[in-house]
């Protein structure tokens, strides 16, 4: 199983790591951080300024929601509305899911 996205650092797009994850899990957190859910709003500096989870993990979740992990994808977007590609790079080894 992958691990789970917890830091914005470990989320990239257009080759830049997100700046800030605006999450509503407040439920899981590891020692890292909040664990990623598919609601989460990314932000990114530079070009691409928000991104959101497209395809999330389908039986891991938290309050319901689907969890994200380095199999998860997303789409980052900028103010003129050309999109990039959102991937997990680096997720807390200590906690895996699906």
């Amino acid at each position: 199983m992958p691990p789970l996205v917890t830091l914005p650092a470990g989320i990239m797009a257009a080759g830049a790591p997100a700046s800030a994850v605006v999450t509503t899990n407040t439920r899981v957190k590891t020692q890292m951080g909040a664990v990623g859910i598919a609601t989460d709003v990314l932000q990114f500096p530079g070009p691409m300024v928000t991104g959101a989870w497209t395809v999330p993990n389908t039986r891991c979740k938290v309050g319901q929601l689907p969890t994200v992990s380095q199999s998860s994808v997303g789409v980052a977007t900028n103010p003129v509305g050309a999109t990039a590609p959102v991937s997990v790079t680096m997720g807390d080894s200590r906690v895996s899911g699906s």
